[in-house]
């Protein structure tokens, strides 16, 4: 004969607390083997996992990062405050500077770029062809007059404007690392130590790209740890003020901190690292622990001023417990899984480590909790506490009966409007970066000073690059037609593409996204000009096949090894780079910039095949990439994570009107928090939250922590009617013991959460605010929203047989 469900829980909650000793002992030896697992975890960035591999411009970026560069670039401009950089001071520090870059481990030596490498050479015409000298190597200006000459040499040369700006105050000097061999700390403290030796009151160096960006982060790991432990001592004090008892303090944290040893000892058994972007989640899903621990101990204290016995109420806490905390945390698993459909290796990481963590929970609160309260004195005093009313008793059954009589019709008018209002402004949100710097950290931040700085001077720090291949050339001469790299025909192709990119505007006439392009051609049109002594009637691009192919020569042949290495694979011949310098990465930039490129591949190109264009490298592409792929899936996972939530309602309910009363909330709430991201908090911040690969796993976490305490408040409101047989009642009881624990928790997190906003990444800081935000519309619309709804539906799943 089966059992029913009743009968079930029953059973094993009678094992549990029969049998408390022997459940204890296996969960400590398996939390003893997580623990020494979770000792050998690595916090570090590796760029590749933050990338969606499957994605065309990331396969393009991984074939053509060797040959051309990749993303984990330095920019550097070395400036002076007063004067000019042409003096021997300041050109000495530049040398010193491009030596000592390196010495940095990673870096590749090839693709340095300053006025101090031989590669950056001054081109003359003499009676024999061309020669190549090196503008500032291996000797460096000793005097005025020697620093006076290289000046000229920079004004005649293709580099005034590009390695020296115009107003002669500022250089430029670049360095690229090896993504796989790149220690982002290790650069990052080469780089502040170069920084901080080569400025003084008369220069400054300024910094920017991924390389530093991601250091800076991995140095603020202890402090983001610091504020999390601040977080702790603030809810291990605020439980301490609501349960006035040193178990209804500590075993919530003590839950947490389990489910932690649990979740990183998997972490480590499965190969991972924990990158510093997405520190904050593990935290969060520790939050979760806290909650549905809260539930419990509240509960824990009502049975036992029914039952006047520890063993008994332990057993009644997990036969009326479990199946809601289940359903919760089987949600709160589900917000949590759907992350995995984002082709992001983070994400998937992140997802699989956390759906166990999530999952393990219910071992954690519902059977480890109860079994060692078994083994606790009878709380006296938390029961005796219960029997005077606070004043937050008598405003949860005022707000009770107040739903329950008339209430409910405001209440739904007023949360309508804000789902409205929310709704529209959430339509706004923006994937990818909001502003021109880094969006992790503070606009006052060092990096973003500098990312500034350099943008506004010199606008090189987004490159996107875009690959013209084919097939290695035949003959000598290629006659038009044939479609080989060394073809005039291809370099005509180029100058056309990059003439189309120079002119791309931004809609609305808001400026130029692109502000110039460099490739193997730059130097084509200087020919003529260069062999007529500067006659600028001399200064076009070759019309002729043969002119073409020998400029390409003597670019890659002539000159000083390894000059034309960025743009072309010199020996090969098989392709050639096309680096596009745009504005910024902000994401209309992006959008702007892409489309013009695919406009012109689709329309506009006359390649031959097997000629073609590939999409794309640089900073720049890799952004584009993840955008696409963040806005592609964002709204598929949020749909998805809806639809199985509710799936997961009406299944544990067994009813339909279960599955609407609960999920209801969750859009509204949602609706409202999304908004508030889309116009940074309805303008209260200078810029808006958008939805980043560190920024849409926490909002996954907000969806399923939001059902959390429908669920327990709707279970409850169930049970009291079951004994009742008064929905009034059975809802203003239920306010006044769930609704408690939920006003508990949510805000002992808000308040925690909420001590984020003194980080030194403006990205935890807002996704504590976010945070703090959505628990309180969740723990409003849960104590609202469902009460409201149970007062007008009256659901048969609660008042039926």
């Amino acid at each position: 004969m089966f059992l029913n469900k009743g009968q079930l829980m029953k059973k094993f909650a009678d094992f549990v607390i029969e049998k408390r000793g022997l459940v204890l002992v296996i969960m400590g030896l398996i939390t003893l083997f997580f623990a020494v697992n979770a000792f050998n975890l690595k916090v570090y960035t590796k760029f590749a996992d933050l990338l969606p591999q499957g994605h065309e411009y990331i396969k393009t970026y991984n074939e053509i990062r060797a040959k051309f560069g990749g993303a984990n670039t330095v920019t550097m401009i070395y400036q002076v405050r007063r004067g000019d950089i042409f003096n021997p001071t300041t050109l000495k520090k530049i040398r010193e500077l491009t030596d000592e870059l390196y010495l940095i481990p990673a870096v590749d030596r090839f693709k340095i770029t300053s006025l101090a490498v031989n590669t950056v050479v001054d081109m003359k015409l003499i009676s024999g062809g061309y020669d190549f000298v090196p503008l500032m190597f291996p000797h460096v200006p000793q005097t005025d007059e020697e620093a006076q000459e290289l000046r000229e040499k920079v004004y005649a040369s293709v580099f005034y404007g590009g390695l020296v700006w115009f107003d002669n105050k500022k250089t430029l000097i670049t360095a690229d690392f090896f993504d796989d061999e790149i220690d982002y700390p290790v650069v990052y403290r080469e780089l502040t130590r170069l920084q901080k030796k080569y400025e003084d009151d008369n220069h400054i160096l300024s910094m920017a790209g991924e390389p530093l960006h991601l250091g800076y982060i991995d140095s603020y790991v202890t402090t983001i740890l610091t504020i999390m432990g601040v977080t702790l001592v603030v809810m291990l004090a605020l439980f301490l003020f609501y349960f006035r008892s040193v178990r209804g303090m500590l075993l919530p944290v003590v839950g947490s901190l389990i489910s932690a040893v649990w979740g990183i000892g998997f972490m480590v058994l499965l190969g991972y690292s924990l990158d510093p972007l997405v520190l904050v989640f593990p935290f969060l899903v520790s939050a979760m622990a806290a909650c549905h621990s809260v539930q419990i101990i509240k509960r824990y204290v009502e049975e036992c001023a029914i039952a006047k016995d520890v063993k008994t109420s332990c057993k009644r806490v997990i036969e009326e417990l479990f199946i809601p905390g289940f359903v919760s945390i089987i949600t709160d698993a589900t917000g949590i899984m759907l992350i995995a459909l984002t082709p992001i290796k983070i994400m998937r990481m992140i997802t699989i480590v956390c759906t166990f963590w999530s999952i393990v929970t219910v071992a954690i609160v519902m059977c480890f909790l109860p079994a060692v309260l078994s083994y606790l004195p009878f709380p006296r005093k938390s029961v005796a506490r219960l029997e005077k009313k606070s004043t937050l008793d008598f405003g949860l059954m005022r707000l009770g009966a107040w739903i329950t009589r008339w209430g409910c019709w405001p209440v739904l008018a007023a949360f309508l409007f804000l789902f409205i209002f929310g709704a529209y402004f959430a339509r706004t949100i923006q994937v990818g970066d909001a502003v021109p710097g880094s969006s992790l950290l503070w606009p006052w931040h060092r990096y973003n000073r500098d990312g500034f700085r350099i943008s506004f001077s010199m606008p090189i720090l987004s490159p996107l690059l875009v690959v013209m291949e084919g097939e290695k050339y035949r003959d000598l001469v290629c006659c038009p037609g044939k479609p080989y790299m060394m073809c005039g025909d291809n370099f005509k192709e180029m100058e056309r593409f990059e003439r189309f990119m120079k002119e791309t505007q931004q809609p609305g006439g808001k400026g130029k996204p692109v502000m110039f392009t460099r490739s193997v051609i730059q130097s084509f049109s200087g020919a003529g000009w260069l062999a007529h002594e500067g006659d600028p009637k001399w200064y076009f691009f070759p019309t002729d096949d043969r002119e073409t192919i020998y400029s390409y020569r003597r670019v890659t042949e002539m000159g000083t090894p390894g000059t034309a290495d960025r743009f072309c694979d010199p020996g090969e011949d098989t392709s050639a780079n096309i680096i596009i310098y745009c504005r910024d990465k902000m994401t209309p930039t992006i959008k702007t910039v892409m489309a013009r490129v695919k406009d012109y591949i689709e329309n506009h190109s006359r390649l031959a095949p097997p000629m073609r264009y590939r999409l794309c490298g640089g900073e720049f592409g890799v952004q584009a990439a993840v955008n696409e792929i963040i806005e592609e899936y964002q709204y598929t996972t949020g749909t998805w994570a809806l639809i199985l939530i509710f799936t997961f309602c009406v299944i544990f309910y067994r009813s339909f009107m279960a599955g609407i009363i609960l999920i209801l909330p969750l859009i509204i709430s949602n609706a409202i928090a999304f908004a508030m991201m889309a116009t940074g908090f309805f303008w209260a911040i200078p810029t808006p939250i958008t939805i980043t690969t560190s920024t849409l796993p926490v909002t996954s976490v907000g969806i399923g922590l939001g059902v959390d305490f429908g669920v327990y408040l709707l279970s409850r409101i169930k049970d009291e009617y079951g004994m009742f047989h008064d929905l009034n009642k059975a809802i203003e009881n239920a306010m006044l013991t769930t609704g408690k624990a939920v006003v508990y928790l949510s805000t002992t997190l808000t308040v925690g959460i909420f001590f984020w906003v003194i980080s030194p990444l403006m990205f935890q800081a807002m996704m504590g605010l976010f945070l703090a935000i959505v628990l309180f519309l969740n723990m409003v619309g849960a104590l609202l929203l469902v009460p409201s709804f149970v007062v007008l539906l009256k659901p048969k799943f609660i008042t039926g047989p």
